[in-house]
């Protein structure tokens, strides 16, 4: 699937979003998807006015829908609050906080007025709620009326941990990392770190790293008051080299923030195993807990406690084991449940998984079972190659195919091998009487010379050129001439008067063969199935593209050393191949529109799929039926008394 993601908010300068944004898209990455980022700032849209804030405005509400749609992907993310206005498309948006509507004291009437509105209209498109905290998922619920169980957790994790040069507190510092800004009470934070050391005559200093982020008469007082004090620091933005040395050095870590959502600057802390203070009542508490020292952010007394035992940790040099939970596994874990229910949403899809293998046994009846589903079994040359989900060699299957034998569980019939189970919901059609010209037209295209690889696929590969009706091929072009040999191919076969039996619906061109869409059994078979005509050198290069296939078929191998060595781009078939590509657009308008969110109509620059009927959806559901009803009736006859007994209740 084509998974898109919103990424204006990342910058050279890194935040606690764009923190955030890195460690989503890494997850989404180790899924089988293909992730397409999408920012402002990346566009080929130019901007008069040069303010980040307006271009992101402008960019999310008036390119970003059709730039999406363009590329069309399935569903996407927005880890930035808002997306565009009347976007169809399956999305998960990302609320980090609500500060601007629940401590609207730290923000200007427009920008309270502009969050609201554009979080307001984001929430129209029924997107899916994620958010960062249990307390940013309280304050959702509270404040936007949206019931628990429609919002869901999606918590990010500090890779940010370079021991090489730790020297915890070498620096003789507290360190604070953040903005600086109203809601960070820096100023009730500075004012009482110099009361205490005055107090306590402690030799410590105060390093405020971050930048100006909000210019106010709050912010401003602080840094005119502070900013000639000797014992504070502000160093403003630091890239990461300076922030690790400030963090391996430092004796403690202090935030005394307001409100926060989630503050990954605490649990960058707490990877340097640094006694902390932070806020209670808000997620810096709850992602430190129990290990920091909690202080109302509102008075001092606490707060001059609360730099009297962090003191004491320091003088002691006691040593803090945080227990962190925040990690890629448990970012992954929930992101799974967050894309299933985006998938769910998708129209018209219906997304099922069938259930791997327990043992090698089951992997030859699943396997048994599929073929059973197209009316067949599978040639004896065939099967080990075809085997689901388990690797096995060729001595073990023949020998659980003699079990399974002597089970009555499957049968031989001339060379192939059949489960004694019907299942079929394919019924394999006669050959029809124009067959000789299908053969005819199909020799021509072996000589064609911008056709780098033809192979047979779907019912041609399974049943053989001579017992199949249709001839269904899979074609690999040269670099810019998919459509030339599109057109070719349909010439043909109107010359032929065999449009509906020539059936080349899957042709790519040679610059991208890795495949886009599902990376399923479904598709993995397919391609497993392919049986090259033309060229099978090129044919083991795209398997090589598409290695993940081994995921589904273990046993499934190739020519892993063939490259493609004759990559040229042919410049001078551009024009001729963009306008063919421009015609087949308005030819098949209507069709496009039809399949907006499907994948059986493609029609991009290096692909080109056209099966007006997709069995991918069909041929999922029935397998999983198959399996499913399969593996009940084996459970009844292996556990018959099992079975009277729930005939008796």
């Amino acid at each position: 699937m084509i998974v898109g993601i919103e990424t204006s908010a990342l910058s050279t300068r890194i935040t606690g979003t764009s923190r955030y944004i890195t460690c989503l898209i890494e997850q989404l990455k180790t899924f089988d998807n293909e992730v397409k980022s999408f920012s402002a700032f990346n566009s080929s849209r130019k901007f008069l006015i040069k303010k980040k804030g307006v271009q992101k405005y402008l960019y999310r509400n008036f390119h970003l829908r059709k730039e999406m749609e363009d590329s069309k992907i399935d569903y996407a993310f927005f880890p930035d609050y808002f997306m565009p206005k009347d976007f169809t498309k399956p999305s998960a948006i990302v609320i980090h906080d609500l500060s601007f509507i629940s401590h609207p004291q730290f923000y200007s009437k427009s920008f309270v007025a502009f969050y609201k509105y554009q979080l307001k209209e984001t929430l129209k498109n029924n997107p899916v709620i994620v958010t960062i905290s249990e307390l940013s998922k309280k304050t959702i619920v509270e404040y936007l009326n949206i019931k628990p169980e429609n919002i869901h957790l999606l918590q990010a994790y500090s890779s940010f941990n370079d021991k090489t040069n730790y020297y915890p507190g070498k620096g003789n510092y507290l360190l604070y990392v953040g903005h600086i800004e109203p809601r960070k009470n820096l100023h009730f934070l500075i004012s009482n770190f110099l009361k205490w050391t005055k107090l306590r005559k402690v030799d410590l200093r105060l390093v405020i790293t971050g930048e100006f982020w909000r210019k106010t008469k709050e912010t401003k007082k602080t840094l005119n008051e502070f900013v000639n004090c000797p014992n504070i620091e502000f160093t403003g933005y630091v890239d990461e080299p300076a922030l690790t040395r400030l963090y391996s050095n430092a004796s403690g870590f202090v935030h005394t923030s307001y409100v926060e959502g989630f503050c990954v600057p605490v649990l960058e802390a707490m990877h340097y195993n640094l006694p902390l203070i932070c806020s209670s009542g808000t997620a810096a508490e709850e992602i430190s807990s129990p290990y920091s020292i909690r202080i109302n952010p509102r008075n001092d007394k606490s707060l001059i406690a609360g730099f009297d035992e962090l003191y004491q940790v320091i003088l002691t040099k006691e040593k803090i084991n945080y227990k962190i939970k925040y990690s890629p596994a448990l970012m992954r874990e929930q992101l799974v449940l967050v894309t299933d229910i985006l998938k769910s949403k998708i129209k018209k899809t219906f997304f099922i998984s069938v259930p791997q293998v327990k043992d090698k046994e089951e992997a030859i009846e699943k396997t048994l079972l599929y073929s059973n589903l197209f009316n067949s079994g599978i040639k004896r040359y065939q099967l080990y190659k075809s085997i689901f989900d388990v690797r096995i060699n060729s001595e073990e299957l023949e020998s659980l195919l003699l079990k399974l034998y002597f089970e009555n569980k499957i049968y031989f019939k001339d060379d192939s091998v059949f489960l004694n189970y019907k299942s079929s919901v394919y019924k394999k059609p006669l050959p029809k009487p124009n067959q000789p010209r299908n053969k005819k037209a199909f020799k021509i295209l072996k000589f064609v010379p911008f056709i780098s690889s033809i192979s047979f696929s779907g019912g041609t590969a399974h049943y053989g050129l001579e017992d199949h009706e249709d001839i269904d091929l899979f074609i690999i072009t040269r670099p810019n001439a998919l459509y030339i040999v599109y057109a070719f191919i349909h010439l043909l076969s109107l010359l032929f008067r065999i449009r509906k039996e020539l059936c080349a619906n899957y042709l790519i061109d040679e610059r991208g063969m890795k495949i886009k869409y599902p990376h399923d059994f479904y598709t993995a078979h397919q391609i497993i199935s392919l049986k090259p005509y033309k060229n099978e050198k090129m044919l083991n290069h795209f398997f090589n593209k598409n290695s993940w296939i081994q995921k589904y078929f273990p046993n499934f191998s190739w020519n892993k050393s063939e490259k493609n060595t004759h990559l040229v781009k042919n410049l001078f078939l551009i024009p001729f191949n963009k306008t063919l590509k421009f015609l087949y657009k308005l030819i098949y308008k209507k069709q496009l529109k039809e399949n907006l969110n499907k994948t059986s109509i493609i029609l991009d620059e290096l692909s080109i799929k056209l099966h007006t009927n997709d069995n991918h959806q069909r041929i999922t559901e029935e397998f999983y039926k198959a399996w499913k009803n399969y593996k009940t009736r084996a459970f009844v006859y292996s556990n018959p008394d099992q079975l009277k007994e729930k005939a008796v209740v």
